[in-house]
């Protein structure tokens, strides 16, 4: 079957062809029916020192899958059957550490990964644990479903600010950005405000529902946002985030930077008593049952932020749109 490997440790990918994959026990094969792009995958194409430090090459990268069970391996008792649309769950969480134990299996001590730390779905098939396989609501469009987790780690940034009559600030509107922007509306927010730099992304952020979008933070909005999500990862536009934030006023981080940041600790953190949270994933369930709530009632429509549509064969042509920041999120089909 066709792939998208990450083989070395340097910058790039390769397209190959590769032996189909068989599911393992608890697990099961897929068919992939669309795949979508995710910032994270920009960060293994380009080697990023977090990049570094989560992936083994050689690995089957992409993350954000749907796909049809042609099989399932397992003698114990489940819903799956062969024909279900079904999408993953990037974390897989062991089930036994303390944090799973909790409740917060998104964050387990011993998380494998998928298309990072094991072979993911930019590919013809794949095999998913059965214990991180969501079957879809038919319902639901299938572009939508290949961009649920996107939308699902939007959904638990948005929950974590509590945003109900607030004024809310997203900087960075990429996908997962444009996301937090319409499940910041749908959540009752009194106004939603975007800041990217790139004028692309900008208009996408007004289809989703800003109010407001600005290329930096203008002098109006420092210090009168009830709440603010960092989305882009963008180390050098920290401090204008933390100067938008109210006093007392809660600030999520969620975009992982590419290099380290300084915070002046003094002047934000202690002076103005932030409420201050940060996002790795999405809850499980829970946030997958918000998620799908959110599509099948219509409340949020995904397929304003998709964009572009390539075939797999064009991965490096759809990395290259992707890399360009105009672009929302892009689908691949195998």
């Amino acid at each position: 079957m066709l792939a998208v490997v990450k083989d070395k440790q340097a910058p790039g990918v390769t397209l190959k062809d590769v032996s189909q994959p068989r599911p393992a026990r608890d697990e099961v094969l897929v068919k992939v029916k669309a795949a979508s792009i995710c910032g994270t995958d920009i960060g293994i194409y380009d080697w990023t020192p977090w990049a570094e430090g989560h992936i083994t090459p050689p690995t089957i990268i992409g993350h954000e899958v749907v796909g049809e069970i042609i099989e399932v391996n397992s003698d114990e008792k489940h819903e799956f059957k062969k024909g279900d649309i079904v999408s993953s769950e990037t974390h897989i969480f062991c089930n036994h550490c303390y944090q799973c134990r909790i409740n917060n299996r998104h964050v387990c001590e011993n998380m494998e990964l998928f298309g990072i730390g094991r072979d993911g779905g930019f590919a013809e098939y794949a095999t998913i644990p059965l214990r991180t396989t969501w079957k879809n609501d038919p319902s639901i469009p299938l572009k939508a479903m290949s961009a649920q987790e996107p939308l699902g780690n939007a959904v638990h940034v948005v929950t974590k600010a509590n945003v109900p009559g607030k004024t809310v600030c997203v900087f960075g509107l990429g996908p997962t950005g444009l996301c937090a922007v319409a499940a910041a509306k749908a959540y009752g927010a009194k106004k939603v405000i975007g800041i990217n730099r790139g004028e692309y992304r900008r208009d996408l952020g007004l289809n989703m529902g800003a109010d407001e979008v600005y290329e930096k933070l203008p002098a109006s909005l420092v210090g009168k946002c009830d709440a603010v999500l960092e989305m882009s990862g963008n180390a050098d536009v920290l401090a204008q985030a933390l100067e938008a934030v109210r006093i007392a006023g809660t600030m999520v981080f969620f975009g992982i930077p590419k290099k380290e940041a300084n915070i002046d600790v003094g002047r934000y953190m202690i002076n103005k008593e932030l409420h201050i949270e940060s996002v790795f994933g999405r809850r499980l369930w829970e946030t997958w049952y918000q998620v799908s709530d959110l599509l099948a009632t219509k409340k949020i429509d995904l397929a304003q932020i998709v964009t572009h549509e390539f075939p797999l064969s064009e991965f490096e042509e759809a990395m290259a749109v992707m890399k360009s920041g105009k672009s929302g999120k892009i689908l691949l089909t195998p």
